[in-house]
């Protein structure tokens, strides 16, 4: 690539994806997805989501995701916060929701491992950075 190839490419403003999360609970504790050590943010943890599609509210969205990604039906409740993170070869509009767990037995399509936390529990795994003002809103709620 030559130097005003190089130029133009960090001239190009980066598309923002919009993402939502799930911060799913179930008996009073939080699921947190590890991602695959080969994809992008490899090894961290999350809260599961995935891209908002053309036409798709954020709810249909999420729910989508989690049905798609872990075999799972939730209901979206209240949103958390948002965050908007740029990871170098992306940026990320992130918006965490609150997810009800209603049925399905937990498949990994799209992680390499999941765990349900306590509220304290979160702080001891290694987030991705744009899931950390979602942790902070949560951190913010009452007991639920």
């Amino acid at each position: 690539m030559t130097a005003k190839q190089d130029k133009a490419k960090l001239d190009k403003p980066k598309s923002v994806i919009l993402v939502v999360a799930g911060v799913i609970v179930k008996q009073g504790r939080y699921l947190l997805t590890q991602r695959f050590e080969h994809a992008s943010q490899g090894g961290l943890w999350e809260f599961p989501g995935g891209k908002v599609e053309a036409g798709e509210t954020d709810e249909q969205a999420l729910e989508r995701e989690l049905q798609e990604e872990l075999a799972i039906e939730t209901t979206t409740g209240q949103f958390l916060a948002d965050s908007v993170f740029d990871y170098g070869d992306k940026v990320i509009h992130l918006k965490g929701y609150l997810s009800h767990w209603v049925s399905g037995e937990l498949v990994l399509h799209s992680h390499q491992d999941a765990r349900w936390v306590g509220r304290d529990e979160i702080n001891g795994y290694t987030l991705c950075p744009a899931d950390y003002p979602i942790v902070d809103a949560l951190k913010r709620l009452p007991n639920n």
